[in-house]
């Protein structure tokens, strides 16, 4: 249970939460048939691209100390 409050604390599980989330209604709706509004895709791109530029930062950062 510690681990869940660090990852918490450095904002990990937020940023997993809320990309799949966005990601998972961009599925939705595409596989569903209905449209996909155009400020959702965005908002899903970016919250991808800081997930994993985070991690990309995250892992550099272990690799140098």
């Amino acid at each position: 249970m510690d681990k869940f409050w660090e990852l918490l604390a450095k904002s990990t599980i937020t940023q997993t939460v809320l990309s799949v989330g966005l990601v998972g209604a961009v599925i939705f709706l595409s596989v569903t048939g209905q449209p996909v509004p155009e400020i959702l895709s965005a908002l899903a791109g970016t919250a991808v691209g800081f997930f994993f530029g985070a991690k990309t930062t995250q892992a550099a950062q272990t690799r140098s100390k």
